[in-house]
Parts: C-alpha cells; structure tokens; sequence
C-alpha cells in the first residue's frame, strides 16, 4: 500500500501544467506591509502574517517544514507523507492526484504547500478556483533542498531554526562531492515504475544524484522530472546499469522480465540492481542521507564492470 501511494505521487507528475504558476494571494492579505516571499517557481505570494495553518501536499515537503522548524503549523498533509516519525500523526486529506476539498476547506489554512512536479494539474487548478494561498516547491538538484528548507523558514516565521538547518544540510550536500573515476560516466537506467515504465529525467533531484555518484542518467536531456519512456528507447540507449526503484519482491520481478533483452549491457553484465531507499524518490532533505546508498551500489557496479 506504501508503494502504491508513494507511486502516485510520481505518477501525478505527467498531469502538472507546463505554464508558469501564479499563486494566489491569501485571503486579507494587506496590500502594504505583511510578507511577501517569492517561492521556487518565482512567483510572488504575499501573506498579512507568516503562515500559522499549513496544509502540504507531498511527503518531501512535509520532511522540508519539519526540517524549517514548522511542523506544530502543519494541519493537514497527505498519505504517503511518513518522514519523520512524527509526520504520521497528522491528519491525512488524500494525496497528489485527488484531495479531500470540503476537509481542506474546513481546516481553513493560511497555505498550501504544492510540489510543482508532481502534484495533479487538476488538484491545483482546484485549489485555485478555491482561492486557496499556494506555495510551490521546485527541486532539479540536491542543492534545491536547502533552499526551499531556508524558504519555507521565512512563510512559516522560523527562519533561525530552517536557516541553521539549510546550512547543515549545505554542508552535507558538499561533503558529497562528486565521484572521481577513470573512464566515462556509468550510463544509468533508474526505473520507478513498470506499466508503463517511469523514469527520471534531468530536472530531478535523482539525476543529480547520480551523476555526483559518477553516473550519467541516460535520459538526463528529457526536462521533464519523471516521464514515461519506451522500452525501445531503453534498448537503443542501453545502459550499463540498471537501478530499479522498488521494494525485493517488486525488484526480483522487474529483474526477471529484463533478462530477455539480452542486448541490453546492463543485462549481460548483471547489473540490474534493486534500489529500495525511498528518501531519494521523496526528495526531502533525507534525501541526501540516501545518495551514500546509491554511490556504493554504482561504486561496486563500476568495479564489477572492470572499472575504476
């Protein structure tokens, strides 16, 4: 079930609108004076007060106002949102491609935290129509993370507690470095669902990921965070690895249907590798606490393959 609403949330991605986000103004807000913040899309939003009833619509967001120091002002969240422990208490209002309306309208929030990429363009034209204050989340590389925290500081009235939190997270996201190696980049297939198939594409905290663990996503020039590709594309860009998003079981039965494309080099090699750790794909600041992860499973496929 986990999976299944973790999926979602990746899924709803496809329904985003490609047009430029305007957020609407909350509700009073006075013309002069009150706070004005620009979120990461660049667009203005503009509040009487920092927000004190926060409704967030997608678990990486959900870890990003705890990390700002804003977890007592979330009211409402959504269901895969479990990061941290003390996010399952909140009260749930559904998830990215369909919401509760009349219990989000009941809880009368003062924000709305939306991630750009993969919340369902009909759920945020409906939170339009209902006036509601957006705030939008925009992360293309680990970096993004620190920067929204530090944001989100600013809309919930916290910033001593997410600006100190975004320079630690900075700091760790240095510590990360990039791989150094002989020879080209391992040309990564990251896989998050299988009918149809899902990838990741450049403008994704998991392509930057991998290329700091020495890879290169074979589908990084798709602009798109999480599109759906063809198995003859897959075929043609043959990867040297293969990274499958997905609990064992899900894993063991994704390995088996890629063993008959035997052309693939990932295949012939036995490079394709069960990548279970969830923080990555909810691109929270835990996220950067599973890119260890992912550099030594892509550390030991470069060993394996003769490299260095």
């Amino acid at each position: 079930m986990k999976r299944r609403l973790h999926c979602s949330l990746l899924l709803g991605a496809l329904l985003v609108a490609a047009a430029p986000i305007i957020t609407a103004a909350a509700p009073g807000a006075a013309a002069s004076g009150g706070l004005t913040i620009t979120d990461d899309t660049g667009a203005t939003l503009r509040l009487a007060a920092p927000a004190q009833r926060i409704v967030s619509l997608a678990p990486g967001a959900t870890e990003m106002l705890f990390a700002a120091g804003a977890s007592a002002r979330i009211v409402a969240t959504v269901m895969a949102a479990d990061e941290p422990a003390a996010a399952k208490k909140i009260l749930r209002i559904g998830d990215a491609n369909a919401l509760n309306y009349e219990r989000l309208v009941a809880l009368q929030p003062d924000l709305v935290v939306v991630w750009e990429d993969l919340t369902n363009r009909l759920v945020v034209e409906s939170l339009r129509k209902l006036k509601m204050p957006l705030y939008f989340i925009r992360a293309k590389g680990l970096a993004d993370i620190p920067k929204s925290v530090r944001q989100l500081g600013r809309v919930a009235g916290s910033s001593p507690v997410a600006d100190q939190a975004a320079a630690v997270l900075e700091q760790r996201i240095a510590a990360i470095g990039h791989r150094k190696f002989k020879g080209a980049p391992l040309r990564v297939f990251y896989m998050i669902w299988d009918e149809p198939i899902y990838t990741v594409g450049g403008r994704h905290v998991i392509s930057d990921a991998i290329a700091r663990c020495g890879g290169q996503n074979i589908f990084d020039d798709i602009a798109f965070p999480a599109p759906i590709v063809e198995l003859e594309s897959i075929v043609k860009r043959d990867p040297d690895v293969m990274l499958l998003s997905a609990p064992p079981i899900t894993a063991r039965d994704w390995r088996e249907r890629w063993g008959r494309f035997t052309t693939i080099h990932a295949v012939q090699t036995k490079q394709i590798l069960a990548f279970s750790d969830t923080r990555l794909d909810r691109m929270g600041p835990t996220a950067i606490d599973a890119v260890e992860g992912l550099c030594a499973q892509l550390d030991a496929a470069r060993t394996a393959l003769g490299g260095s």
